[in-house]
């Protein structure tokens, strides 16, 4: 009898350890997912930043509709739209592997 409740002891504290490893384990890879999700926003802001001031730079915004920057990691994108007195430009920047996405509107006069 002692020999039964030793070894029926012995499998349930196996079992309570194994399922409080596989938890410190979930949330371990929650916290990296999240890690790299702030990194991958950080970065698609640091490159809306630079297409900001990319397209600030140009002196003519009538000469295309579109532009696009090669990037593997990111889809960099302006879209300009021609308005009646300014430039209506939509900045998007688009992780290709994870759910980022960075947006903005600026609004340039002609």
């Amino acid at each position: 009898m002692k020999k039964a409740f030793t070894l029926f002891s012995v499998l349930i504290l196996v079992f309570i350890f194994s399922i409080l490893a596989v938890k410190i384990y979930e949330v371990k890879s929650i916290n990296s997912i999240n890690i790299i999700n702030k990194y991958k926003y950080i970065q698609a802001k640091n490159h809306l930043a630079f297409l900001e001031e990319y397209i600030k730079s140009f002196s003519d915004y009538s000469s295309f509709e579109k532009l696009a920057i090669e990037n593997e990691n990111y889809s960099i994108n302006a879209y300009v739209k021609e308005e009646i007195n300014f430039y209506e430009i939509e900045l998007v920047v688009k992780a290709n592997d994870h759910d980022i996405r960075v947006q903005r509107v600026i609004t340039i006069p002609k």
